[in-house]
C-alpha cells in the first residue's frame, strides 16, 4: 500500500472527483468543500433552531453550537476506484477550535457520491462555517492489487443527499451540552445564594425583633403598680406589630393571647382611702 503523491493526484483526481481543481491539490492531499445540505443538531437554548435538513445557498452561513452534532455534505462528488482505498478527515484549525469528525476514516473501494461527513463541537464557543468552505481532506493510496470485492453504487443509490435513515436516528429532542448546563448550574447556584443570604437577613431581623419583644414583656410586667395599664400598652404594641410578625408562628399565638387581654380586661377602680385618695383613680 502506497499513498498517492500530489502528482499522481493531479493526474488520476481528474476523473475520480467532480469538480475537479487542481490547485486543492497539496502535501499528497485533495481539499474538498463543504457542500449544500446540512443537519445540525437543536441547541437547548436555541429554541428557534430548525431539527429538519437544510439547503444551503452559495457562502451561506451556519454555525454548530457547543455540544452539538452536525452532518454535513461534500460538494463535489467523489469516486474511489477498485485499485484504490482513500482516507478523510478535517483540517486541523478546526479540529483545534473543538471540531471532532466522529464518522468513519476511510473510503471504500468503489464508492461514488457525495462524501458524508458526522462532525461533534466539543469546544466552548459555536463554530461559523459556509458552504463552499475549503475543509475536508483527502488521501488516496493504492491497493496492492484490484479488489474482488468493491462497494456496489447501486447498494447505496442515493449518496447525493443526507440519508434520512441516517437523521431519522438523530434525536430531535434538544440535545443538553456541558457548557450550556455548566452555565445554567451557575445561574441556579447563584439564584440559590442571594435566596440564602435574603432568607439570613430576614432571620436575624426577626431574632432582633423576638429579643426586643421580650424584653418589653418582662420590663412592662415587672411593674407591679402598673400591670394592667402595661397590658392595655402591651395589647397596643401587639397589635402594631402584629402584621409584622404574624408570618412567625411561635409569636403569632403569644401575640393574639395579648391582643384578646387588651380587649377582655376591666380594670378594677382603687377606692379611695385615706390622703392616698387623690389620684389613685387611673382610667
Amino acid at each position: 500500500m502506497a499513498f498517492w503523491s500530489s502528482q499522481k493526484l493531479k493526474q488520476e483526481l481528474q476523473t475520480l472527483i467532480d469538480p475537479f481543481d487542481p490547485s486543492a491539490v497539496e502535501n499528497a492531499s485533495y481539499t474538498l468543500k463543504i457542500g449544500d445540505e446540512i443537519f445540525v443538531t437543536n441547541d437547548h437554548r436555541n429554541f428557534n433552531a430548525q431539527q429538519t435538513r437544510t439547503v444551503l445557498s452559495q457562502n451561506q452561513d451556519f454555525l454548530i453550537p457547543p455540544g452539538q452534532f452536525a452532518f454535513l455534505l461534500t460538494e463535489e462528488i467523489v469516486m474511489v476506484p477498485d485499485y484504490a482505498i482513500a482516507f478523510i478527515s478535517i483540517k486541523a484549525r478546526y479540529k483545534y477550535k473543538g471540531l471532532v469528525n466522529i464518522s468513519g476514516f476511510h473510503v471504500d473501494p468503489g464508492f461514488n457520491g457525495k462524501l458524508l461527513f458526522t462532525l461533534y463541537n466539543a469546544g466552548p464557543t459555536p463554530i461559523h462555517l459556509n458552504r463552499g468552505l475549503p475543509f475536508f481532506l483527502i488521501w488516496y493510496s493504492s491497493l496492492d492489487q484490484r479488489d474482488i470485492d468493491p462497494r456496489d453504487p447501486r447498494s447505496t443509490p442515493d449518496n447525493m443527499h443526507l440519508p434520512i435513515d441516517v437523521l431519522n436516528q438523530i434525536s430531535t429532542e434538544e440535545i443538553y451540552s456541558l457548557q450550556g448546563l455548566t452555565k445554567e448550574f451557575r445561574e441556579v447556584d447563584t439564584k440559590v445564594n442571594d435566596k440564602l443570604n435574603e432568607i439570613k437577613f430576614v432571620y436575624t431581623e426577626i431574632k432582633y425583633t423576638k429579643g426586643l419583644v421580650w424584653v418589653l414583656i418582662v420590663a412592662i410586667l415587672s411593674i407591679g403598680g402598673y400591670v394592667s395599664n402595661s397590658i392595655i400598652g402591651l395589647g397596643k404594641f401587639a397589635i402594631e406589630q402584629r402584621e409584622v410578625l404574624t408570618s412567625i408562628p411561635e409569636y403569632k399565638e403569644i401575640l393574639d393571647d395579648l391582643v384578646k387581654k387588651k380587649h377582655s380586661t376591666k380594670l378594677p377602680v382603687p377606692q379611695k382611702t385615706g390622703n392616698n385618695a387623690k389620684g389613685a383613680n387611673h382610667k
